[in-house]
This record gives C-alpha cells, sequence and structure tokens, in this order.
C-alpha cells in the first residue's frame, strides 16, 4: 500500500523558522596509556592504506595480538560522558575513531526529539555509543543488549550513570520467550538472534531472555527508540504497537542487502504508520521504490524512523527539521 495520502498537516507547511542543524561536534581523545596511543597512531598508520572493509577488522585484531588486550581510547563527543574503544575492536576503531561523524542523523534526530520526550530506549545498544550520547539530553534512557560480552562492556561504560536502566535481553514480540543468540566471530555488531538453520562455522550461542517493547516503555510515554536487532525488526515492531499508539518514535535499520526493502514494506502497509529518512534533510518516505532508491551501497545499514501519523513526537521532530516529500 502507498501511504502518500496519509500526510499530516505537518507535511504540508511552509518553510519554518526555526529548524534543527546541529554544530560540528568537538571531540576529545585520551588513551589509557602511552602504549594505547602508539597502538592508536600505528592503526591509524594502517587505516590510511585499507583498501577494503575487511582490512580494518583485520588490522585491529592483528595489532591488539601484539599490544595489551585492555589498550583503549576514550572519545569524548559534545560534552558527552566518554565511550571507551577497544583498539582490537574492528567495528569501533573504525566507526568511532577514523570516521570523523558516526551515523549523524541519529544525532540530529536526539537533538531534534530531547526538548519534546523524556524518555530515549537504546535497544540493541551494543556497548553504549548512543546511550552516552543522549545521556546528556534525555532524562531516562532505557538500554538493552542481548549479547552477555558485549552487555558486560555496556555496564561498564554507562552503568555508573544515574540516568540509564539497563537490561540484557533481546528485542522481541512477546517479553519472556528463551531463545538462542548467535554471537558472530570477529562482529559483535552483526549478532543476532538464531532464526532457524545453524549458527555458522567459528560463531558461539548463548540463551537470553525477551523482551517486547511495549513492556519496556511506560503507558503514556512518548520515547524515542533506537531498534538495532539485526534481522528482528518485524518481531520488534510487532511487540510496539501500544508504544507506537502513545506516539513513540523508532529509528530502526533498513540493510543495503535486501532489495525488496521488507521491513519498511511491511510499515508503509499499516495504514497509520510514516516512515521517514534523514540525511540533509528529513524525507518522507511514500513508496518502496523511494526506499529502495536510497539504498545505493548494500553493506550500509540505513537508519530510517517509524510513527504513527498522530504522534505528537514525530509531529515536534517534522517541524524542528530541514524537510522534503517524495
Amino acid at each position: 500500500m502507498d501511504n502518500s495520502a496519509a500526510h499530516t498537516s505537518a507535511d504540508r507547511r511552509t518553510p519554518r523558522e526555526k529548524t534543527t542543524s546541529l554544530a560540528p561536534e568537538t571531540r576529545t581523545l585520551t588513551f589509557s596509556g602511552p602504549g594505547a596511543q602508539l597502538q592508536y597512531a600505528i592503526l591509524m598508520a594502517l587505516f590510511h592504506v585499507a583498501l577494503n572493509r575487511s582490512l580494518f577488522g583485520i588490522f585491529a585484531r592483528g595489532l591488539g595480538r601484539i599490544f595489551p588486550a585492555d589498550n583503549s581510547a576514550l572519545i569524548g563527543i559534545d560534552g558527552a560522558p566518554p565511550f571507551r574503544v577497544s583498539l582490537n575492536d574492528g567495528y569501533w576503531t573504525r566507526f568511532a575513531l577514523w570516521h570523523q561523524t558516526y551515523e549523524p542523523e541519529i544525532a540530529r534526530l536526539l537533538a531534534a526529539a530531547a526538548p519534546l520526550s523524556d524518555l530515549f530506549c537504546d535497544l540493541g545498544a551494543n556497548k553504549g555509543y548512543w546511550t552516552l550520547r543522549a545521556s546528556t539530553r534525555f532524562k531516562q534512557i532505557i538500554a538493552v543488549e542481548a549479547a552477555a560480552k558485549t552487555f558486560s562492556t555496556l555496564k561498564a561504560n554507562v552503568g555508573h550513570l544515574p540516568n540509564v536502566a539497563l537490561e540484557r535481553a533481546a528485542i522481541h514480540a512477546q517479553s519472556g520467550q528463551r531463545m538462542t543468540f548467535v554471537n558472530v566471530a570477529n562482529s559483535h555488531a552483526s549478532s543476532r538472534l538464531l532464526n532457524g538453520g545453524a549458527a555458522g562455522e567459528d560463531n558461539t550461542t548463548e540463551t537470553v531472555y525477551t523482551r517486547s517493547i511495549d513492556d519496556l516503555v511506560p503507558a503514556g510515554q512518548p520515547a524515542l527508540i533506537k531498534l538495532d536487532v539485526e534481522g528482528a525488526e518485524l518481531s520488534a515492531f510487532a511487540g510496539a504497537t501500544r508504544a507506537l499508539r502513545d506516539g513513540a518514535v523508532i529509528i530502526y535499520e533498513e540493510h543495503g542487502s535486501d532489495p525488496t526493502c521488507a521491513v519498511t514494506r511491511h510499515l508503509l502497509e499499516q495504514p497509520n504508520l510514516q516512515v521517514y529518512c534523514y540525511e540533509d534533510a528529513l524525507l518522507r518516505l511514500n513508496s518502496v521504490a523511494a526506499v529502495r532508491a536510497l539504498k545505493t551501497d548494500r553493506y550500509k545499514g540505513y537508519n530510517l524512523l517509524a510513527a504513527r501519523a498522530d504522534s505528537p513526537l514525530l509531529r515536534g521532530i517534522v517541524q524542528s527539521s530541514p524537510y522534503t516529500d517524495t
């Protein structure tokens, strides 16, 4: 179904006087010791000659076998508490240290939503990058991570913050189900629930219990929710009916490798939901074709947001953001 007819009054407006625009990030970088600073310098030099994506991880893990395993860099962005990056971590050394910005569209959404909502939910929080970034903006944060080892790091990074509640669980349609979680070798950011078939060579599995979004988000509270659940998006949305009705805005990942755009296709078929992306401006997506046109990199996850058309939080985000319509 094409949702192009389901425009809110905020969609049909003249240019606004006030929009959300972020100043360049301010970044601080410190190290766990002189050896870590040396390891970082060598790693950044190697990253300069990385010819493909896989080399970033190979370089980080390779140096990690030479230097102490606990060597780390601490990066602080825009006054948020520092995020600790293990220098043998092929994902975060690339995206938090090598790249100058990481998912700037989420930073824009945090800035736009914070004056309108007290609650941010980081579901699939990994090691806490966005929990830390949000901690200075939102009164309350719920951070959920399924993998036991990653959750331990998350707790070390954010557990001291008084406005953060932590839970180890997998986000799914219903709470309390016992499921198998796959830890992907050399790629903690790709770990996922096992959905039939084998876990894969070199991967390990563990048991985790599920939680639904409706059981996490207090009733009547319009939350900004970041959802990063590696293939379980449809199940997660199935467990968010009440939260969406209460005005939640959910940021989710549309995988570049999925030409069918299965998650967004399903959401566009729901009569009350609207879908947007936020690159240089907030863009209303009215069709699967519009989503497919965005996806130029099959290795990238594209952050989109979905909410009911009558969500005051969505309306506030739209009104505070540069906007175009497909």
